[in-house]
């Protein structure tokens, strides 16, 4: 496609150096994927920033917020599109159903599709997708078909087989049934998805009666939109210091874990090591997850740390449990005989089951070091609701599906 409009070669040498550092970090591994990227002016996409920015960009850029100042729509980092087009495996032919439209990564996909295929691109917002289809035909992608809808509703002329592959680029807090009903048989479903307060970025194909991942990517989005949007409970253990954060509606008594937190502290050390740049805790985050129940994040801020209400925690929250009137998170501190390259994972616990609880969190941990540390990524498996299945052992109970991890 051309850069209508651009007058200088700047761009294609920002594209050239991105592609280098997208193969360079693993985030890019096909070449089909390595040439959309070369081929769209992502630039034209995001004309509040510089074209440097946009290039370079390692967090999502904001183009929309709304009247409390949040944001409400991005274009996300090329990394991460990159990443999600990979595990989509998009090719040419296929029909393709994007949620959330921006224009930047339906032109991908449009690269990617090639002149017989197609690519919808939906969003709730009508300024999202006037913008959208104002960029895309600027940049030269006229035969994307962009339309205002709630995407997480079925959508109006559907092809009849299912979309080969679906795309969610919104954080979304259900696989709603619409995504599973409009997915061909044989088709891939990547969504960003949250769960017990994570939120990973999962690649689903079938399998058998229900979708199976086979990719989990760490991420964040701005929320879905629309009647299927949901969002967390927060309960304050000190103030808007220390928080814990409680998703699916799980049953958490604000009232007596407060007061738990500010009794006495039990520490609890596993023996369990992290290397520094090791990738483990994000494993261990979700295979948790499905290990433990009830089961949310624990976050504080820095004065908290330095205040000593919390032990280490990380700025995206620890995996935490609760219990009636006692709760536990997990912690770090240095390995004493390695230095600062290597971490112990703890547990810190309050409450009158206090020793109890921490016990049962740490005794996951050891598990997921004994039998999961070096099996490659948790499975995600997402059933129906009403399909009658019983599954066994912790499942996270969503509106439309219910999840196992394992």
């Amino acid at each position: 496609m051309s850069e209508t409009g651009v007058g200088t070669e700047a761009p294609d040498v920002l594209r050239k150096r991105m592609v280098a550092d997208l193969r360079a970090r693993g985030a890019i591994a096909s070449e089909e994927v390595a040439d959309a990227f070369l081929a769209v002016p992502r630039h034209l996409f995001a004309p509040e920033v510089s074209a440097a920015e946009v290039y370079s960009a390692s967090e999502a850029v904001f183009i929309k917020y709304n009247s409390r100042g949040k944001p409400v729509s991005s274009i996300s980092a090329p990394w991460l599109q990159a990443r999600m087009l990979e595990a989509a495996g998009v090719a040419p032919g296929m029909r393709v159903l994007e949620v959330g439209s921006g224009g930047c990564n339906a032109a991908l996909l449009a690269e990617l599709v090639g002149e017989t295929g197609s690519v919808t691109s939906v969003d709730i917002d009508p300024d999202i997708t006037a913008r959208a289809r104002t960029f895309l035909d600027k940049a030269g992608y006229t035969r994307v078909h962009v339309q205002q809808a709630d995407g997480a509703q079925p959508l109006p002329g559907a092809p009849i087989r299912g979309f080969d592959r679906i795309i969610v680029t919104v954080g979304a807090a259900d696989l709603v049934s619409a995504w599973v009903d409009q997915l061909a048989a044989d088709g891939r479903l990547v969504v960003p998805l949250r769960f017990r307060a994570l939120s990973r970025t999962i690649a689903f194909a079938r399998e058998d009666d229900h979708l199976r991942s086979d990719t989990l990517i760490r991420s964040g989005f701005v929320s879905i939109q629309g009647g299927s949007a949901h969002a967390p409970r927060s309960v304050r253990l000190a103030g808007r210091d220390v928080r814990l954060v409680v998703d699916e509606n799980q049953e958490a008594d604000a009232d007596a874990l407060a007061q738990a937190f500010h009794g006495p502290r039990h520490e609890r050390w596993t023996g369990v090591e992290l290397g520094e740049h090791e990738g483990l805790l994000p494993r261990l985050e979700v295979w948790l997850a499905g290990a433990v129940a009830p089961y949310g994040r624990l976050r504080a801020t820095r004065e908290a740390a330095e205040r000593g209400l919390v032990g280490w925690v990380l700025e995206r929250g620890m995996p935490a449990a609760w219990d009636h009137g006692s709760l536990a998170y997990l912690t770090l501190r240095s390995a004493a005989h390695s230095g600062s390259e290597r971490y112990e994972l703890g547990i810190i616990s309050h409450g009158p089951d206090r020793e109890q609880i921490a016990s049962r969190l740490s005794d996951a941990v050891v598990r997921f070091d004994r039998e999961a540390r070096n099996e490659g990524e948790p499975v995600v498996r997402a059933y129906r609701r009403d399909n009658g299945k019983v599954l066994h052992g912790v499942t996270v109970d969503k509106p439309s599906t219910r999840l196992t991890i394992a």
